[in-house]
């Protein structure tokens, strides 16, 4: 694929993934949660509530040991991505894209609580404005092309966000931004 011609805009473009850096992405992004990343999950939860707030005793941290973290193959086409750019952010009309670089896959998916707030879901970019596109890997695909789905990094679950693409070419080739289709 020449990713070069995909975007009208490159912002900023990251060198590319070699294929063993490629291989350590593909057999170590979806591993289930070690106990250090449990006990950090757990450690930065508080209860939001004043103690004067009726909902304060109501107040139930999650359990991250409960998470699952998809175990599915990434996009043939997002792949192919990483060995043209590990990461970076780049344009086409109105839609702009900060992809995430390899190394923060995981790290977006544990920091934002992906697996709590929308089981299934997995971000890879986000666009500039608050918003993640995510794979929607809740239902097995024979391609590997998961649909992706927007949904604001404030507002996480599947009832308030939208389907914006079959596939990930699919969504690198739009042109409209991610807020017109949301509240357009």
């Amino acid at each position: 694929m020449n990713w070069e011609s995909v975007f009208e805009v490159c912002f900023r473009k990251h060198p590319g993934l070699t294929q063993q850096e490629l291989e350590h992405v593909v057999n170590h992004w979806n591993k289930p949660l070690s106990a250090q990343e449990i006990a950090e999950i757990s450690g930065r939860q508080r209860n939001p509530f004043p103690e004067s707030n009726p909902l304060y005793g109501l107040y139930q941290p999650f359990d991250p040991a409960k998470w699952s973290i998809p175990n599915k193959r990434l996009p043939t086409a997002y792949l192919d991505f990483l060995r043209y750019s590990n990461g970076g952010e780049f344009g086409n009309g109105e839609r702009y894209f900060q992809f995430f670089g390899a190394d923060e896959l995981r790290a977006m998916l544990l920091a934002y609580e992906f697996p709590e707030y929308m089981p299934g879901a997995v971000p890879f970019a986000m666009n500039g404005c608050g918003h993640h596109y995510a794979w929607d890997m809740r239902r097995d695909r024979e391609d590997y092309e998961y649909p992706i789905v927007v949904s604001h990094s404030g507002n996480l679950g599947y009832e308030d966000a939208l389907q914006i693409a079959e596939t990930f070419m699919e969504l690198c080739q739009g042109t409209i931004s991610a807020e017109d289709l949301l509240y357009g």
